[in-house]
């Protein structure tokens, strides 16, 4: 890296599934094919987002936004949140 350019700002890693996990817990449903149902998009599109193949777009958010009640930027900051220690750790 030359002296003239910014190092890159590092992002926290997004966590998709804890989000999907969040809005399932939140809005009272029971699986994934409800939620894409409810969201208008296909269950493998949103299984696609859960396992991290595909990213959270525009649209996507935004519906989250129209059906969960929740605003944008604690959407993202939920997608962004790190997994909880229990969950990480490895089991020696």
């Amino acid at each position: 890296m030359t002296p003239d350019q910014t190092p890159p700002i590092p992002v926290p890693p997004r966590c998709p599934h804890l989000l999907l996990d969040h809005l399932l817990k939140r809005l009272q449903l029971k699986n994934d094919a409800s939620l894409a149902r409810m969201l208008d998009i296909s269950p493998p599109r949103l299984s696609k987002i859960r396992r991290r193949r595909l990213p959270i777009s525009a649209d996507v958010l935004l519906r989250l936004h129209e059906v969960a009640r929740i605003p944008v930027a604690e959407l993202r900051r939920l997608a962004r949140q790190s997994e909880p220690a229990s969950q990480t750790a490895t089991q020696i």
